[in-house]
């Protein structure tokens, strides 16, 4: 076989620029599939802080705006307000999810809530700001379905809401009833102290979990009790309902749990399991009464034989 030399490439030729690495991969629906999302972004924005052409970027950024060194609030300003001025939103194709990398945000200038999140997330942690993940939903009853996604930045402790998609200034947050926060580390995890519901009167877990719980630990649940069925839906949207939950729920929604017998030890291992999910807050007091104390048995007092003559 004749082997050829490669044709050497026009550098005026826009056919010999490198294409764009295109990874396409299959996501489960549902939180399962939120969540396989946000790991990928994650990812994207760390690769983009160490991309020297995304520092090289927002360097420029903050010379041309002016901005002093050792200014690290107006640092962020200026590199909210120019994704949120230069970058178009646009929505991806229709039932295709797309994330684009910061350098490609850099050269297309336009994309969705992710896209700028990313983007703006990559560039501020290049100049040394760290930066989180928001996730928000609409409906209070399924906490576990989100719609959006923005940005918040660490300034001296605080973090700034950024949501470069919204015609708002620095500081700016969408109100929404569901929101989950999202750490950028090394391994991103759903933080189960930023997870909390907003309006309705909504707490941290669903208001009908702390109940369950207590049920759990003091019996009294009877058969077919609808927050078992809610748990289990609960635990199957999130693709976390293995063999354990399985086993301990099923058996609470057929024969129910008796009165008369404590559980401790499956009560504080369901707590524990439902805070590691992100559905209990950690170290959360749970509103749990006090052991009932059992009624005193009446007693039949005999009266007293009188005793015989001393001797």
């Amino acid at each position: 076989m004749r082997q050829t030399r490669p044709a050497r490439a026009d550098p005026e030729c826009a056919c010999s620029r490198p294409r764009p690495r295109i990874v396409i991969t299959r996501i489960p629906t549902g939180y399962p599939g939120t969540a396989i999302t946000v790991r990928h972004m994650a990812a994207l924005i760390r690769a983009g802080a160490k991309d020297f052409h995304v520092r090289q970027e927002a360097i420029g950024i903050l010379v041309q705006r002016g901005v002093r060194p050792k200014d690290y609030l107006g640092e962020i300003k200026a590199l909210f307000e120019w994704v949120q001025r230069e970058v178009r939103y646009t929505k991806d194709p229709f039932r295709v999810e797309v994330l684009h990398s910061p350098r490609r945000m850099l050269e297309l200038r336009a994309g969705d809530c992710d896209d700028m999140a990313i983007l703006l997330g990559a560039m501020l942690e290049a100049v040394g700001h760290p930066v989180r993940l928001v996730l928000t939903g609409p409906d209070p009853l399924r906490p576990l379905l989100f719609s959006h996604v923005y940005l918040e930045a660490n300034h001296r402790g605080s973090w700034i809401p950024l949501d470069a998609t919204m015609p708002h200034p620095m500081g700016w947050a969408p109100r929404a009833l569901v929101r989950m926060v999202v750490r950028i580390g090394r391994r991103p995890r759903m933080l189960p102290n930023g997870t909390y519901l907003q309006g309705l009167g909504a707490e941290a877990a669903p208001s009908w979990l702390p109940g369950l719980i207590e049920a759990v630990r003091y019996g009294g649940l009877r058969p077919r009790d609808e927050r078992v069925r809610s748990l289990w839906r609960l635990l199957r949207e999130r693709g976390r309902l293995g063999p354990w939950f399985k086993r301990v729920l099923r058996f609470a929604w057929n024969q129910g749990l008796r009165p008369s017998r404590h559980r401790p030890i499956t009560t504080n291992k369901m707590v524990r399991r439902l805070q590691r999910l992100g559905l209990l807050p950690a170290g959360a007091a749970l509103p749990v009464t006090a052991t009932p104390v059992r009624p005193l048995q009446p007693v039949v007092v005999r009266p007293a034989t009188p005793a015989g003559p001393a001797r």
